[in-house]
């Protein structure tokens, strides 16, 4: 190998090195701040605005947990995120899912006329639907129903569940479709039985970023979700903040809660989605 050719293989991977370093330390750094901070007084937060230095608070996270007085307490906004983010990621993938691998199946013709649907859905603002949802969910009476909104959440998942699927699904392997129509398996047969058992990277991959934007949304859920004890993690974060206007430590405590449920899914599951991805299942 010439020398040139190995300095230029050297300076890419130096600089591939240095851009994945740079994008962890911005992940990263945010989240340890908050955690520094979560564990101080209010004065040292003012003193040292980035928790190096100051009192250690614990009591922080007790008095998060609880929450303020007049609020429902950070136990129950984390049930309802759970239980929003369940409702959610069941419906964004039971129709997502059915929705792309059909629509992989389907001529190119019609499949290029069918995926601009999902591909529009992406550009509508969810602003412009705010009044919509209000007028649907208090006519079906509906708000403050945490499932319920999980069941929208879910529906505006369908549009990027769709696309990230469908292109995983136009590579699956047509003779396994093949073998699974000799054994008698029908459409839907071949799709439960054959198809989503060897998708799970790609599932999984897209239920991430489904639960990313799910688990932080408070347009919709300003909205929908009016009562304390029907609020999300987002929305009782932003009461602590009006409560808590002379003790920061709770609040930060509260934002460092909302957000290990995250890193902890991503630390456990990263391997296989990230091994589903690259492999593409059959690529």
């Amino acid at each position: 190998m010439k020398p040139s050719l190995k300095l230029r293989n050297g300076a890419g991977k130096g600089a591939s090195w240095l851009l994945k370093l740079v994008w962890t330390l911005l992940i990263v750094v945010p989240f340890v701040q908050i955690i520094l901070l979560s564990l101080r007084s209010m004065a040292s937060i003012y003193n040292d605005p980035l928790g190096f230095s100051g009192d250690w608070v614990p009591q922080n996270f007790p008095d998060a947990w609880a929450g303020p007085s007049g609020t429902a307490g950070f136990g129950l906004y984390a049930r309802n995120s759970v239980l929003v983010a369940a409702v959610a990621l069941a419906v964004s993938t039971a129709f997502g899912s059915l929705a792309a691998y059909f629509t992989a199946t389907l001529p190119p013709k019609w499949r290029r006329r069918a995926m601009l649907v999902p591909l529009i859905a992406t550009t509508v603002p969810t602003i412009a639907l705010l009044i919509p949802f209000f007028q649907a969910f208090n006519i079906l009476g509906t708000l403050n129903s945490p499932s319920a909104v999980g069941v929208l959440y879910g529906l505006l998942c369908l549009p990027t569940t769709v696309l990230v699927l469908h292109a995983f699904f136009l590579d699956f392997p047509e003779d396994i479709r093949e073998a699974a129509a000799m054994d008698g398996l029908g459409h839907i047969g071949t799709f439960l039985r054959m198809v989503l058992p060897l998708s799970t990277g790609p599932l999984g991959a897209v239920g991430l970023l489904n639960l990313i934007w799910v688990w932080g949304e408070t347009q919709i859920g300003l909205v929908l979700l009016h009562s304390s004890n029907a609020q999300t993690i987002p929305l009782g974060l932003l009461s602590f903040q009006g409560r808590f206007v002379s003790n920061l430590g709770p609040m930060f405590a509260g934002l460092a809660m909302a957000t290990v449920p995250i890193i902890v899914v991503y630390i456990v599951f990263h391997r296989s989605i990230n091994k589903g991805i690259s492999l593409g299942g059959f690529r």
